[in-house]
């Protein structure tokens, strides 16, 4: 589950409708010159699970315009026999 936290309603996703918009964003030139990175984080590991706090900046061309940000993702993970794998994700944009 992917979670939208913006606004007065959160947005939640599968993995497929969260991928399937931001693809065509990515590849038709609507979105164009974007970054997106980790600038802070902070990670808690209690034996087989784990939590990811993460600050980020952002910035690019959506439809011609610039636009800069920054956000708040929080990412849970739990160990699996392949290695640990993300069970969810949430995030909040300023």
């Amino acid at each position: 589950m992917i979670i939208k936290n913006i606004g007065a309603q959160p947005v939640l996703y599968d993995l497929d409708a969260f991928i399937e918009p931001r693809e065509k964003i990515l590849t038709d030139g609507t979105l164009t010159e974007f970054p997106e990175w980790e600038v802070a984080e902070r990670t808690e590991i209690f034996g087989p699970i784990a939590h990811r706090f993460s600050d980020y900046p952002k910035s690019g061309f959506l439809d011609g315009a610039w636009f800069e940000g920054t956000g708040h993702k929080t990412t849970p993970f739990v160990r699996t026999r392949e290695g640990r794998k993300m069970s969810s994700m949430a995030w909040d944009d300023e």
